[in-house]
């Protein structure tokens, strides 16, 4: 088991990272601060409006309904 979590042995935690980074490198929830658009995008991105206030948001913090 893994000292930080005792429920996962170090290979599951391992495992668990690596899905999350997977996760991380393909959907971004982008949120423009401009104009208010959202969309889902796999990279950093600035808006179609051209504003880089863009705040991104990483999807995988959201539940799947």
């Amino acid at each position: 088991m893994s000292e930080t979590n005792p429920q996962l042995t170090s290979d599951e935690l391992q495992e668990w990272q690596m899905k999350i980074t997977i996760a991380n490198l393909h959907n971004i929830l982008c949120h423009c601060r401009h104009c208010d658009k959202e969309w889902v995008a796999s990279t950093y991105e600035i808006c179609s409006c051209g504003s880089n206030e863009v705040e991104h948001i990483l999807c995988w913090q959201f539940p799947d309904d």
